[in-house]
């Protein structure tokens, strides 16, 4: 909304100058962007970034905020000349041509610089190191702020177990292909563009350390989404703990794990029952599950969709980012994932490409008591999994062990299958186990953590699976307490 003002503020000083005072279009367009780059300031603070904790006071906001826009004005300036002088476009249409051009790279630096950025506001670093103690399984530390991670933040310095750096010089020289290797323990992972897109090492010694360059440890959400929570994974596994790709919810009776495909719909079918029931969030996208049935939460922000806020109401989110959220949405859709998974198949940068879409368009990212109102539990014993699928309605009670096994370790591998972990993740070596060997470690702990809980089937032709999951576990509560003589019959809303 203030981008539109501006745009209007900036046409009619530019009209102003040219027209009235008869300064030539070119300086004209400089002094119309001083005149707009005041208003848009005064906006941007009073309005959009009202109310957030800022590093800087307000005139060097100011200062770099202008300093921003004189700096496009080495792409808006040619552009403008060029539409105007050979293309024949008139003056005022070529600057709006020019403005829309630089829109992104301005929004973004607004958002995640001059006004400190949303993610990492509320973190708290100890001489410059992120501190992250994820229960008492494992320890992190990293120079990069990791919002996913933010619940597990301490403000004390730790004894890591994994360590993220930043190493702005690694990349080298330009390639023709993307080139990973392992050398004495160590991955190296480097694309096309060299030093300017994605590179990072891993050591997998103890402590096991990634080095991200500049513009890795810049995107923040694939650093951590595509690198250091594969690592994660299988650390864990190494410790006798499985991070399992699932919601969790406390309910009456335990931990409830909700699996399914990404985008299926775990996310909006949490939000409403936790709108529904007295349930208590633990996580709409991992959870931690021990051998001896105990789940612990991982409560990661959540990734919203437009299907997604239909779960809640609209006035949970302020009226700017319902706006964003149309846009953010799309690209972080099943649709743009799709498209990314296409182009992960093709000889292209595609975690570089990957990175600059995260940073000019960041995921719609909110915790959940943002959405709705709900307890957060830390950890609960493990009660019930539901397989939620797409399709004829079911509902099936006594889902077969391996079966289920089956499906929760496939829609865990589906969460992990953009690039780059399936190319490094053949060097991975924890506890003396390679891949294979950690993944049928894996399946080992999730067997015996699962073998004496509820194992469900829910499949709806929607969305309905909120409407249905309730009533199946009464109809089950009701089943295990009803008298011998008369047995309950395990009856649900499904079809």
């Amino acid at each position: 909304m203030v981008g539109i003002v501006g745009i209007g503020v900036n046409a009619a000083a530019l009209v102003f100058f040219t027209e009235v005072l008869g300064i030539h279009y070119v300086l004209s367009a400089i002094l119309a962007s001083q005149v707009s780059t005041l208003n848009n300031f005064i906006l941007t603070e009073l309005w959009v970034f009202r109310g957030r904790e800022t590093r800087r006071n307000l005139l060097v906001r100011y200062l770099t905020f202008n300093a921003l826009n004189i700096a496009t004005l080495a792409i808006r300036v040619p552009v403008m000349v060029l539409s105007t002088e050979w293309l024949g476009i008139h003056y005022l249409i070529s600057n709006f041509i020019a403005i829309a051009l630089t829109f992104g790279v301005r929004y973004f630096i607004a958002d995640n610089w001059i006004w400190a950025g949303r993610d990492a506001r509320d973190q708290l670093a100890v001489e410059g190191w992120f501190n992250y103690e994820i229960g008492s399984l494992t320890r992190l530390r990293s120079r990069v702020a990791l919002p996913e991670l933010a619940a597990f933040n301490v403000s004390t310095a730790v004894e890591p177990d994994i360590v993220i750096d930043r190493h702005r010089g690694l990349g080298g020289f330009p390639r023709a292909r993307i080139d990973i290797r392992s050398e004495g323990g160590r991955i190296r992972y480097r694309e096309q563009f060299g030093v300017l897109g994605v590179a990072f090492d891993v050591d997998l010694e103890s402590p096991i350390r990634v080095d991200a360059n500049w513009l890795l440890a810049w995107s923040h959400h694939v650093l951590y989404t595509n690198v250091v929570e594969p690592l994660l994974r299988f650390h864990l596994t190494s410790r006798d703990a499985v991070l399992l790709h699932c919601a969790s919810a406390d309910t009456e009776s335990g931990a409830l794990l909700l699996s399914a495909q990404t985008d299926t719909g775990k996310t909006s079918t949490l939000l409403r029952l936790l709108m529904q029931q007295p349930w208590a969030f633990m996580s709409d996208d991992m959870a931690i599950v021990l051998p001896d049935g105990r789940v612990h939460s991982y409560p990661k922000p959540m990734t919203l969709s437009l299907h997604t806020m239909s779960a809640v109401n609209d006035a949970a989110l302020p009226f700017a980012d319902r706006v964003m959220l149309a846009i953010r949405s799309r690209v972080h859709s099943k649709q743009g994932r799709s498209i990314g998974h296409a182009l992960g198949r093709l000889p292209l940068p595609i975690v570089t490409i990957n990175a600059i879409v995260q940073l000019v368009v960041p995921p719609p990212k909110y915790h959940v008591t943002s959405l709705v109102d709900c307890d957060i539990t830390d950890e609960a014993p493990l009660d019930s999994v539901i397989l939620m699928e797409r399709g004829v309605p079911v509902a099936e009670d006594g889902v077969a062990l391996e079966a289920t096994l089956d499906e929760l370790l496939a829609n865990t591998e589906d969460a992990y299958t953009f690039p780059p972990f399936g190319w490094f993740a053949p060097y991975l070596v924890f506890g003396g186990m390679g891949i294979d060997a950690l993944r049928a470690r894996e399946r080992e702990l999730l067997r015996e953590a699962i073998s004496h809980a509820r194992r469900m089937r829910v499949r709806v032709a929607g969305h309905e699976w909120a409407e249905v999951i309730p009533d199946l576990l009464r109809s089950r509560d009701a089943a295990a307490t009803a008298p011998a003589s008369s047995p309950a019959r395990l009856e649900t809303a499904v079809g």
